[in-house]
């Protein structure tokens, strides 16, 4: 299911972490063309979610994610980040981090997504296979046999 939806220029392992406007902005370059829509668009989009409410988790995990009018395509990325990146005050740094760009008018795509993405990272021995890809390459494969695992 997720191979549909996976942008493999969002599929990455950045070590050192990146500053946090500095990593949305580079997702939102990456994905901006394949969208359909502004850069500056999608980072507020992007930052209003994280205005809302908490995007990571207690185990390190981030769904960094938003639903946006006009959007033409749904997109999904996966970074490592062996560092962590803060994106809220209520849980750790996260070192895995799930990106999602939804149309507004499919979502319940979106959901089910989120949803999918969720089970693949709630498992431990899941995050550990996913945080051990060397390579942006790796991350790819190992996201695509945990995705069929998770099915």
């Amino acid at each position: 299911m997720l191979n549909e939806f996976l942008n493999a220029k969002l599929v990455q392992r950045l070590d050192p972490s990146p500053e946090i406007n500095s990593f949305i902005r580079s997702v939102c370059q990456a994905v901006s063309a394949d969208v359909g829509l502004a850069e500056t668009t999608l980072e507020q989009a992007f930052l209003a979610r994280m205005r809302s409410g908490s995007v990571s988790t207690p185990e390190g995990v981030a769904f960094l994610h938003a639903v946006v009018v006009g959007a033409k395509k749904t997109v999904v990325g996966c970074c490592v980040m062996p560092k962590g990146l803060l994106l809220d005050y209520t849980n750790p740094p996260a070192d895995i981090i799930f990106t999602l760009v939804g149309n507004s008018a499919t979502p319940w795509q979106h959901v089910r997504l989120l949803a999918r993405l969720s089970r693949i990272a709630s498992d431990g021995e899941t995050r550990k296979r996913l945080k051990s890809a060397a390579t942006g390459a790796d991350l790819l494969a190992a996201l695509l046999e945990e995705d069929k695992r998770h099915g």
